[in-house]
This record gives C-alpha cells, structure tokens and sequence, in this order.
C-alpha cells in the first residue's frame, strides 16, 4: 500500500537546538484508494479503501481461489500426454459428446486410477460432464481477493 506523508513547514521560531514540546505526534498518512484512485488520509493504518461504498466494490469483485490437482491425477494426465505423443493413442478430430470439430478436444478421465481410459470431449463438454460428475481432482490450496490481491478476509468485519 503507497502511503504519502504530509510535510509540515518548519515554524521560524523553531531551530534544532530548542526542546520541542509534544514530539510524540507523527504527521498525517494519506493513501490512494485502490477502486477509486482517490487520495485519502488515514486515521489509521490498516484501513485500505475511502469509503464505505469504495470497500463494497472491492469485495463484490471476487474472490480467487488457488487449487493443486492430486498426484494422481497429475500422473494420469502426464502418461496420457506420453502416450498420445508417442503414437501408441491417437486424439480424434470431433468430440465424443457433441461432434464439434472446430474446437480444441481433450481427453476427459472417467478414474485417475485408469488413467489411459478416456473420453474425448470439446472444452465446453468436458467442463459440463466435470460439473456433472465431479472426480475431485484438485483441493483448494488458498483462497486470495481478484482485486487487491492480498490473502481473503475471513467474515469478521474488518477492512
């Protein structure tokens, strides 16, 4: 987060010699507010947005969720990739599902433990029969806001 100090001119009666009466103050922190892009100062320093309807921005953008495929599936994926590049598995030119030939086809496991038992289907098919029938090949690792990129905050409130 950028944070811009205030510069307060020095009074002239005011020399480094003399003693300075309530030194404890620090001067006025401003920011830039990452939705709107305006500066604002800070009362204090864990605030990050403007506004109220500037943090209610933020959160309606998103959340990212960060998730690693299983070993198993890894290596059901990296054997196929072997096999389809050595010649022994040939990729067809239409989808299984819904015969489209203009887009790109994948290879769609039914079980990671089998792994060169497959189907061929478009993207927009495989995606659906994933949806369908999950195999619950990955697990979430994390989960980080789209829009600051910070890890996500749990329900508790705070900005």
């Amino acid at each position: 987060m950028l944070i811009l100090k205030e510069i307060k001119p020095r009074a002239p009666s005011c020399s480094p010699g003399e003693r300075k009466v309530g030194g404890n103050r620090r001067p006025r922190s401003w920011t830039i507010c990452p939705v709107c892009l305006g500066i604002f100062p800070l009362p204090h320093l864990r605030r990050r947005f403007c506004s109220y309807p500037c943090k209610v921005t933020a959160q309606a953008t998103g959340r990212q969720t960060v998730r690693r495929t299983i070993a198993k599936a890894r290596t059901a994926q990296s054997l196929l990739r072997y096999h389809v590049q050595a010649g022994n598995i040939v990729r067809p030119d239409a989808c299984e599902e819904c015969g489209a030939t203009d887009r790109r086809i994948e290879a769609a496991h039914f079980n990671y433990d089998e792994p060169l038992r497959v189907r061929w289907l478009c993207v927009p098919c495989h995606r659906r029969w994933d949806k369908s029938e999950p195999k619950h090949a990955t697990v979430i690792i994390q989960r980080r806001e789209k829009f600051t990129g910070r890890k996500a905050e749990r329900g508790n409130g705070h900005a």
